[in-house]
């Protein structure tokens, strides 16, 4: 099965509506495709958002009463409430609820995903800018005084992830704190012969991947490992217990994704 047969019987499969033949090839074709398991992830979040909004649905009582007495629109007195909310042929309005719910359902999955991504794609910006020469950072060549002065800037709550990256000819040589959406983000910034290399450590979960990341899980360590890029800048998000690491380069994604998966730490 190709991934494009495959992401054609995911909702199927959601709505377990995919009879048992197609169902078991499906389902081990989403055991080997981590870009297939993302899309499914998508569309059960997708589904949850439309049934969530689906739910909560319900006009203001005073938008109600203002139609209900516009004379252009009800001339006659109607009997019965239903022909009020409803004015449109009965064989209409299933096709014009589902229509509502998916309109509403979809701005509603839209802000949450936009909401997820905003804080780990915020957090790249600082990258960019740093290349540019725009982003203001008091350099320190003593290793433990940058890692306090980041842990003290959250009052203890948490460190900045400490990777040694000696091997690859990077070192720490300067950190700053941000807050992006009410939460601080501890920045090390690594330089060297290996380029420039940052490492954003905050208090998260799986929540904040963005919705286009791609996973991929290591089976030795048992977590999931997320890739995904913003302009020329690849970065790698994972996991340790309540914090969250992304690693973010312009070196290429194989090697950022092996460089965070040999350095992370099972929870």
């Amino acid at each position: 099965m190709t991934c494009t047969e495959a992401q054609e019987l995911i909702t199927a499969l959601v709505d377990h509506e995919l009879p048992d033949p197609e169902r078991s090839t499906l389902e081990a074709h989403l055991n080997e495709c981590a870009r297939c398991r993302l899309v499914l992830d998508e569309e059960h979040v997708l589904k949850q958002a439309v049934r969530g909004a689906g739910q909560n649905v319900q006009a203001p009582i005073e938008l109600k009463d203002r139609i209900l007495a516009d004379a252009r629109l009800f001339p006659e007195k109607r009997h019965r409430w239903r022909d009020y909310i409803w004015p449109m042929p009965r064989i209409l309005t299933p096709a014009f609820a589902a229509a509502l719910v998916l309109l509403v359902g979809f701005a509603a999955f839209s802000w949450i995903q936009q909401r997820k991504a905003s804080v780990a794609l915020a957090a790249l910006e600082t990258y960019d800018l740093f290349l540019r020469g725009e982003l203001s950072v008091r350099r320190l060549e003593n290793t433990e005084e940058l890692a306090q002065q980041l842990t003290r800037a959250v009052d203890g709550r948490f460190h900045p992830m400490g990777y040694n990256l000696a091997s690859m000819n990077l070192r720490p040589v300067a950190g700053l704190v941000r807050e992006m959406k009410g939460r601080k983000i501890l920045i090390a910034i690594y330089e060297g012969q290996g380029g420039s290399l940052f490492c954003y450590t905050f208090l998260g979960s799986e929540e904040d991947v963005p919705p286009n990341a791609a996973r991929f899980y290591d089976a030795g360590k048992k977590m999931n490992f997320y890739a995904f890029s913003s302009g020329p800048v690849n970065a790698v998000f994972h996991r340790e217990g309540d914090l969250i690491c992304i690693l973010a380069s312009d070196m290429p994604m194989e090697k950022l994704l092996a460089l965070a998966q040999s350095k992370a730490q099972s929870s």
